[in-house]
């Protein structure tokens, strides 16, 4: 029984332990990189649930999408593929000064085979994401398409 009890100490100070690196060792942007990575993985694996964590509620776009609007359209297209692959590269993020807020300019790459056995597609898009940092981590509060010059 003693064991136990050691073998808990033991865990909860490894747990402490690392909540204590991830606050103090971890950036920003790094932050940013993972929530912009967990999206990747949300869209890719049609979990709907996760990705609507990662989004803010008063998300909106140029499109007139808002946060319930954007999670039908990804699934509705997420059905008509039978696999997707996300390739995610050029990554530039932007901080505000005021560290509250932050824009993610990369460029998607991105593979799909339809559902009714078609032929798979590959498509390259630049996207411009605006993110908010809350309790909970970044939240995506915006997408933009610019016609950016790939550098």
């Amino acid at each position: 029984m003693k064991w136990l009890g050691r073998i808990f100490l033991v865990a909860l100070f490894v747990i402490v332990l690392w909540q204590a690196w991830q606050r103090l060792f971890v950036s920003e942007e790094t932050r940013i990189r993972r929530a912009i990575a967990k999206m990747e993985q949300a869209i890719e694996d049609n979990q709907i649930v996760a990705l609507a964590d990662l989004i803010a509620g008063n998300y909106h776009d140029e499109h007139g999408l808002d946060k319930a609007s954007l999670l039908a359209a990804v699934r509705s297209v997420r059905m008509q593929y039978a696999a997707l692959l996300i390739h995610i590269t050029d990554i530039n993020i932007e901080r505000a000064p005021d560290g509250s807020t932050s824009q993610a300019t990369l460029i998607a790459k991105i593979l799909t085979k339809r559902a009714d056995g078609g032929q798979t597609e590959i498509n390259a898009e630049r996207v411009r994401l605006f993110l908010r940092q809350t309790d909970d981590g970044w939240k995506l509060t915006r997408i933009e398409s610019p016609e950016l010059k790939f550098d």
